[in-house]
């Protein structure tokens, strides 16, 4: 009897026909083939690069030597030479000339107009001085376009007397500068 009962629960195999459906198959309509490009590029297969002209030198070439000279004792500074006497004119005229700068950047006042106005610009002044640093002649070399920044900057030059001196390498007297004087508002 029990035999009967499995067999029951046990059916045959169905024949294809017989198979319940499974999932529904759709066909994919046709798609439509892409537009053709107006041009083909023609594209050249690239040549492998020459990796010996690529290659990079890490190490310096060594050089031998065959002195049998003991190698010369390495010191921590090499030895001090004195400056030669146009570089030193050089140097020092330019730390005059900055100091000029300085000394007349302290002095400098930016106009009550031109301020109300928001102006701005750099006004070059040319000017002669004697050695003691009083300020001979005064003129406008380059405006700024403000007449009220290129009339303070020539009034700088008579209010900041004396200027710094100038040192006995700079040659002349009197002395011919010009400068820029600039004035630009903060923030």
């Amino acid at each position: 009897m029990f035999e009967v009962e499995m067999m029951r629960l046990q059916a045959p195999p169905r024949p294809p026909s017989d198979r319940p459906p499974g999932p529904k198959q759709v066909e994919a309509a046709p798609q439509p083939s892409p537009p053709k490009p107006l041009f083909e590029p023609r594209l050249k297969p690239l040549a492998a690069p020459d990796v010996e002209s690529l290659a990079v030198v890490a190490t310096p070439p060594r050089v031998e030597t065959t002195s049998t000279a003991p190698p010369a004792p390495e010191t921590t500074a090499p030895p001090s030479r004195p400056a030669p006497p146009a570089a030193a004119t050089a140097s020092s005229a330019r730390t005059w000339e900055g100091m000029v700068l300085a000394h007349l950047e302290r002095r400098k006042r930016y106009p009550t107009e031109a301020r109300a106005q928001r102006r701005q610009g750099v006004v070059y002044v040319r000017f002669s001085m004697d050695r003691q640093g009083r300020v001979l002649s005064a003129s406008l070399e380059r405006s700024s376009g403000s007449a009220a920044l290129d009339r303070e900057a020539v009034a700088l030059l008579g209010r900041a007397q004396p200027l710094p001196k100038p040192p006995p390498e700079v040659v002349g007297d009197p002395l011919s500068l010009s400068v820029p004087v600039e004035f630009f508002m903060r923030g």
